[in-house]
């Protein structure tokens, strides 16, 4: 763990040239979903799979590494070798109770926070959805709707302004919170106001507004570790071990023009299930 001067240098370096909302990437690049504090599981990642990677969020809360975890994303992102979107768990709404802004006072003590307000503020900063070779496009939550219960398109959520440090706007909200589920088109969503469930329907037509094939997202447990939804329109990645988590076989997955999951501790080919009702 960096010494305070030193984690809020990191803080600030990372926004000194914030990245746009959404990220146009080409290459390959692994996928990492999940990680809640688990650095065991991190540093196995950072062995064995060769960067860049494109981490999907959640880096704290529930696990007790998450300061060492976000540190060492942050890092690599500064680097030049990671992507570092943004989870709903890099949030105050979420870190007041998930345990990262009691973990922060338990390992730095009385300046946690004024580092916590640097935290803020980097968080906020970070980009919601990166588009990987025009196909792919990975984010942490869901596809967001609009207030007619349409699909946002990448244009609108290009444009989101304001205060990001929850977020409030409703778009950026729902690309942190939503998750997909086995129906046709939508529902409410059990986790609370303002968050959606989307489905086929959903899926089929952001994909053909975007001209893009499948969605890599996280946010959701799952004990395989992966799941495949709306015909491999969207698949679920899940890395962590920590916590709640230490039932999970943990995946990632190799973004190209297509995505391949993983099994972490094996490397083989992972077999992911099918339409998994997450609720």
């Amino acid at each position: 763990m960096a010494k305070v001067e030193q984690l809020v240098n990191l803080l600030v370096k990372v926004r000194e040239r914030p990245p746009p909302l959404v990220l146009s990437l080409e290459g390959r690049y692994v996928a990492v979903g999940d990680l809640h504090g688990d650095m065991h599981t991190l540093e196995k990642v950072l062995e064995e799979w060769e960067p860049p990677y494109l981490f999907l969020g959640d880096y704290v809360d529930r696990g007790d590494h998450g300061l060492e975890v976000v540190e060492q994303v942050l890092q690599l992102f500064v680097e030049g070798k990671a992507v570092a979107l943004r989870g709903n768990h890099e949030s105050p709404i979420m870190n007041m109770d998930g345990g990262f802004l009691d973990e922060l006072c338990e390992k730095i003590g009385r300046k946690c926070g004024a580092v916590y307000r640097e935290f803020e503020k980097t968080f906020a900063s970070l980009p919601l959805i990166a588009v990987v070779n025009k196909k792919i496009i990975a984010l942490h939550g869901g596809i967001p709707l609009k207030d007619d219960m349409t699909p946002a398109a990448l244009e609108e959520v290009e444009k989101i302004s304001g205060d990001m440090t929850t977020p409030r706007d409703p778009l950026a909200f729902q690309i942190l919170w939503n998750d997909p589920c086995p129906c046709e088109k939508y529902a409410p969503s059990p986790r609370g106001p303002g968050i959606w469930l989307f489905g086929y329907e959903i899926t089929k037509a952001f994909h053909t507004r975007h001209g893009t094939r499948t969605i890599v997202r996280g946010h959701t447990y799952v004990p395989t570790g992966c799941a495949v939804h709306h015909d491999g329109g969207v698949i679920t990645v899940f890395t962590s071990n920590a916590g709640p988590y230490k039932k999970t076989k943990p995946k990632i997955a190799l973004v190209k023009e297509e995505v391949e999951v993983y099994d972490l501790a094996t490397k083989n080919s992972a077999k992911c299930p099918q339409d998994v009702d997450i609720f």
